[in-house]
């Protein structure tokens, strides 16, 4: 076959054009690519996000939960909170070393039982303790745990001069019978002080996705 010069040229003018077209056809397929990854990726974020939001949410619940468990305690039998409870997940007296989240690398460490395996399966040194808790399965399929621990310096009575307990400064003020009302007959005060101790209560919730959340409140009476 003869090839005249100038079919030559237009041959070589549609392999350059070719060539040309692949390359932008792969830039284009790389793009569409990056973008349904980035998309994936922002929909797994968000999806996350919400299910920490849940866990959340239902440690929120779950210290609601432990603060009705002491106020019903101090309603019905406030001496049962002088004594050590383990399998309410009551501690009456300050836990030394104490390790909520399971991250401290002593060898002293208290762990807290979050997963009911006698902290078998938290990392890091094993234990000189593990703390019982109390569970509570709540919405979404959250399970969550509490510990709530006095901040005395010992078991007993709080009024025992060598038990030491943290109160708060100021008074806060009690529901009386009396309020609403001017009465120079009784001697007692509508707001008096409070001199109940501290509690601390540590919460941790599990959710979807091994999604936890771990909370802690202060809470007096």
């Amino acid at each position: 076959m003869n090839v005249t010069p100038t079919s030559q040229h237009r041959n070589r003018q549609r392999g350059v054009s070719l060539l040309f077209a692949m390359i932008t056809v792969v830039a284009l397929s790389l793009a569409a690519v990056a973008m349904i990854r980035s998309v994936d990726t922002g929909t797994t974020i968000l999806g996350n996000l919400s299910f920490k939001q849940d866990t959340l949410l239902a440690a929120d619940e779950a210290t609601r939960l432990a603060i009705q468990w002491l106020e019903t305690q101090h309603k019905n039998a406030p001496e049962s909170l002088n004594v050590t409870q383990r399998d309410q997940g009551y501690w009456a007296q300050l836990v030394p070393g104490l390790d909520p989240t399971s991250t401290s690398t002593s060898s002293s460490r208290v762990a807290i039982d979050w997963n009911n395996d006698s902290c078998r399966s938290q990392r890091g040194p094993t234990p000189a303790a593990c703390l019982q808790t109390q569970a509570k399965s709540l919405a979404n399929q959250i399970t969550a745990r509490f510990l709530i621990v006095r901040l005395c310096s010992e078991a007993g009575s709080s009024t025992v001069g060598t038990n030491q307990c943290p109160r708060p400064l100021n008074a806060s003020s009690q529901v009386t019978s009396e309020r609403g009302e001017i009465n120079s007959q009784n001697p007692v005060r509508i707001g008096s002080t409070t001199m109940a101790e501290y509690y601390r209560i540590v919460v941790r919730a599990q959710g979807a996705r091994n999604t936890v959340s771990t909370t802690e409140t202060l809470v007096h009476f």
